[in-house]
């Protein structure tokens, strides 16, 4: 039986610990018949390489007549080249090929001439590609070109293997550092010091420092935001500093990395914000991320909640908002300050001064809404936004991830749901679809084409 349960030709032989096997090729429906001593026989099946399906082995008690069910699965495989932007083989790259509709993930190791293959089950892919650890300064990258997997191409191995899938690696530069108490000059370790490209749409990218506060950040050439985050330990009143020495967003200066830099950050210290966060029926909430900012963002500073629901943040002396994201599996519905305010213009204004503030904060109970994004072939949409608006507005939102899922909670009610294609690919976005949330609530979607 073949991994879609229909019938397959393959060759089918048993045998037992010691003696001979005995071979049949099935029929087209599958079936093949062997006659055997009675006892116990190892039965394989397959390879039928020319089907795209690999070799399957069970272990079977024949003392009677019976039938034995053999499920092959199918195989397929991801193959190309892994060179630098000069045209060199790139050796000893691992590649990583993850199912787009499930968990698994399968990876190769370049040969010599930076060749690769895969061996994948028959499905859609994202191929990831990591440089050999240590000398290349190669950057890492998905296929093909991208910093990060919403971007990535989709790799459709269903009806045949992919080949030529020939990857480039670019080079970089480093920044590296020591991150520092500016009170005693101690060292800060798990401290992240983070970057943001001056020029393109990409994402902060975070390196944290080792027990000495040192940090190394292997970059693209490129002009850098610099922002420099202490750990959340517990008692600390360090605060997070963008370059150069600056406190708020406005007032940071771009890093020029066009060639390695050292960069050392001497941190310093402000007032603590701490509290508890419960659930409406008065559950704490685990790990949920209390985040800190000014009503216009000036550096937003997020920490997460302990075992008891308790928190602390260090910031500055300033006028915020405050901003709780419960987990997902909490059925919290996350909002500002008070009362789970849907956006920071209904939030209530925390003034914080020089002495330190207690907040306490309660999230109501709400139900769970999720699903998943396609598109028309059927594969999942990655960087999807899926946004929930009542009456007044959008509520909640969330992004679905690398296999399309998304998941949030929001109260009961009646909502329209917008889903907004990623900026990456040839998808229309499916906005203002009614739908009534009265208990935990499935809603799929799939995009259309973009029209020509």
């Amino acid at each position: 039986m073949g991994p879609s349960g229909t019938g397959v030709s393959v060759r089918v032989c048993a045998s037992r610990l010691a003696g001979a096997q005995t071979c049949v090729r099935t029929g087209a429906d599958g079936r093949g018949e062997l006659a055997l001593v009675p006892g116990t026989y190892s039965i394989r099946a397959g390879p039928a390489i020319e089907r795209r399906l690999g070799e399957s082995v069970v272990v079977a008690d024949l003392s009677v007549d019976r039938s034995v069910v053999i499920v092959v699965e199918g195989r397929g495989s991801i193959g190309g080249t892994v060179r630098d932007t000069e045209g060199r083989a790139v050796t000893g790259a691992d590649v990583c090929a993850h199912g787009a509709t499930g968990e698994e993930v399968r990876c190769a190791r370049t040969g010599a001439d930076g060749g690769y293959r895969v061996e994948v089950r028959p499905g859609i892919h994202k191929v990831e590609v990591q440089p050999p650890p240590t000398g290349t300064r190669l950057i890492p990258q998905w296929a093909r070109g991208r910093v990060d997997s919403f971007e990535a191409d989709l790799i459709d191995t269903r009806a045949s293997d992919a080949t030529g899938l020939d990857i480039v690696l670019r080079r970089g530069v480093v920044v590296s550092g020591t991150v520092t108490a500016a009170r005693d000059g101690a060292p800060v370790k798990e401290a992240q010091v983070c970057t943001l490209s001056f020029a393109a749409a990409l994402p902060w990218e975070c390196e944290r420092t080792d027990k000495h506060g040192r940090y190394a950040a292997l970059r693209e050439p490129e002009r850098y935001w610099v922002w420099v985050i202490p750990p959340g330990d517990r008692g600390s009143r360090l605060i997070p500093q963008r370059y150069d020495r600056a406190l708020v967003g406005f007032d940071s200066d771009p890093f020029a990395l066009f060639e390695d830099r050292t960069l050392d950050v001497a941190l310093t210290e402000g007032t603590i914000v701490r509290g508890r966060v419960t659930r409406s029926d008065g559950v704490p909430l685990v790990l949920a991320s209390v985040c800190v900012d000014t009503p216009f963002p000036t550096g937003r500073i997020c920490r997460s909640t302990g075992d008891d629901g308790s928190y602390e943040v260090a910031t500055r002396p300033e006028t915020y908002v405050v901003n709780v994201i419960a987990p997902a599996d909490s059925e919290a519905v996350s909002g500002y300050w008070r009362g789970a305010q849907r956006d920071w213009t209904t939030a209530e204004r925390v003034p914080v001064g020089s002495a330190d503030l207690r907040l306490d904060i309660v999230l109501p109970r709400g139900v769970r809404l999720s699903g998943t994004v396609r598109d028309p072939p059927g594969a999942p949409v990655e960087g999807a936004t899926v946004n929930v608006n009542d009456v007044f507005g959008p509520r909640s939102f969330a992004s679905t991830d690398i296999h399309g899922r998304y998941e949030l909670v929001v109260l009961r009610g009646s909502y329209t749901v917008d889903v907004f294609a990623p900026r990456v690919g040839e998808l229309r976005s499916v906005v203002g679809q009614r739908i009534v949330v009265d208990g935990e609530v499935g809603y799929d979607v799939v995009l259309p084409d973009a029209e020509p």
